[in-house]
């Protein structure tokens, strides 16, 4: 039959209608490989209250809403709604945000306050950290903590505070449930907020891949990774990791001045990849949900 079509069809059609096709396939190819690069998008919040998504692929921020009442800290899915850390009205309360209107609602306090640390979703229970990285099963209908055992990044200076040769001590801690497994990212050290950018002065402890096991709070060592990691999320079979690069300090309220950074992360090797450079006027990102349906 397409022989007989081509015997048809005048000289000239033949040589039109392969260049046609040729330019077709080479479409469709050229769209075959976009989608082959493709990334997912994730749901994010930062420390200059603001809610949104980001685009894997290059690190774009999109507003959903108009920004939280408070800097919130960390996301993870429960039943349709994510679940964060809210800082107002009462410090360390477990809140919800609507995916579709950024809008927060408030749930119950914790009970830990300021020392309600990092959060993370493993086999259908909510976890929270301190800073002490004590480990609590947290109700998430009431935000009550319920036990707290402790694991094996234990911080050996409180966080935010100056030391008496002026250095200040910092830690960042990613929480995560990929696959059944609790994952978490963790250093300790100390900055210098007299120079700009601050550096690292005195290393606590080093950065790692951890995993945790959530109902003893007993850790495994998995690799070493990179300083600064503040929040990791799992997107299509994925890690990536949003890491708060220092670029200044802020003597007004006693705090450093950052911006994200996000790359891709090995959980295996502990080995990242720089994706791109944040919106500097978002801050740091303490918290990362994927993308997806309601559930």
């Amino acid at each position: 039959m397409k022989s007989r079509i081509l015997w048809w069809v005048p000289q000239a059609r033949p040589v039109a209608m392969l260049a046609r096709l040729s330019l077709i396939a080479s479409f469709i190819c050229g769209l075959l490989a976009a989608s082959a690069n493709a990334a997912p998008f994730v749901y994010v919040v930062t420390l200059n209250q603001q809610f949104g998504t980001i685009d894997l692929a290059n690190g774009k921020f999109q507003p959903i809403g108009h920004g939280t009442p408070d800097g919130l800290n960390n996301l993870v899915w429960w039943h349709g709604s994510l679940r964060t850390l809210s800082t107002f009205p009462t410090p360390g309360s477990l809140a919800k945000i609507n995916p579709a209107t950024g809008e927060e609602t408030v749930i119950g306090a914790t009970g830990l306050s300021f020392n309600a640390f990092d959060l993370a979703e493993v086999r259908g229970k909510i976890y929270l950290t301190d800073f002490s990285n004590n480990l609590y099963s947290i109700d998430p209908l009431t935000g009550i903590d319920t036990t707290d055992v402790p694991t094996g990044m234990p911080d050996p200076n409180i966080p935010l505070t100056f030391n008496d040769d002026g250095t200040f001590n910092l830690c960042d801690e990613g929480l995560y449930g990929i696959a059944g497994k609790l994952y978490a990212t963790f250093d300790s050290y100390a900055i210098d907020p007299t120079q700009t950018p601050p550096p690292i002065v005195h290393q606590y402890v080093s950065p790692r891949v951890y995993e945790v096991d959530p109902f003893t709070g007993a850790t495994t060592v998995i690799a070493n990774t990179d300083w600064q990691l503040s929040a990791i999320v799992e997107a299509d079979g994925k890690v990536y990791a949003f890491k708060a690069v220092i670029d200044g300090f802020d003597w007004s309220i006693d705090l450093p001045i950052s911006h994200a950074e996000l790359v891709t992360l090995d959980l295996n090797t502990g080995k990242t990849n720089k994706v791109a450079d944040i919106d500097h006027s978002l801050g740091p990102i303490f918290g990362a949900a994927p993308v997806r349906s309601w559930r």
